[in-house]
């Protein structure tokens, strides 16, 4: 599988907070994000630049003879009118408050992630990012990492634009 493939299999929806207070965030059919350099031929489409991630948003849907060259990201929203977010394929753990990352280590890894960082003041919480290094395949396993015993949260990390508050 190339990677408009992959991207082509990336979830419609992914679910952002936990209950009540959760975010349904879906897939944009006209936008999507490529990470580094972008080639001429596709910098009338770049709409966004997220310049500390080296991501571009850009308009439409990848080409596909374009697409085994650059590392293909989605772009999510909540609303066609909201602020996009591009998924980067990391996924943040955190478990309840008393509990080690080590205790579900095994069952991360029976998911085929791999913990990439844990905080040192947090150990209950973990950066996990997929052993395929296929974004598809996380941002797919949200709800089985949901399940994992003893867990708290997950969200997938999203890139989105810095926008500054005014002073008062």
């Amino acid at each position: 599988m190339n990677a408009l493939q992959h991207w082509n299999r990336c979830p419609e929806f992914i679910d952002i907070g936990d209950g009540n207070g959760s975010v349904r965030l879906r897939k944009r059919d006209d936008f999507y994000a490529i990470r580094g350099t972008i080639a001429k031929q596709l910098s009338a489409d770049v709409v966004m630049r997220l310049t500390g991630d080296d991501v571009s948003i850009l308009r439409g849907t990848p080409p596909a003879d374009a697409a085994p060259a650059f590392e293909l990201l989605p772009v999510y929203a909540a609303a066609r009118d909201a602020t996009p977010a591009v998924a980067t394929g990391r996924i943040f753990l955190r478990l309840e408050e008393d509990m080690s990352i080590d205790t579900v280590r095994d069952d991360i890894e029976a998911l085929d992630f791999r913990i990439d960082e844990v905080p040192l003041h947090a150990p209950h919480c973990a950066w996990l990012e997929p052993k395929s290094e296929r974004i598809d395949e996380a941002l797919s396993k949200l709800d089985r990492l949901r399940a994992l015993p003893l867990t708290a949260h997950v969200e997938p990390q999203l890139l989105r634009p810095r926008s500054w508050k005014g002073r008062p």
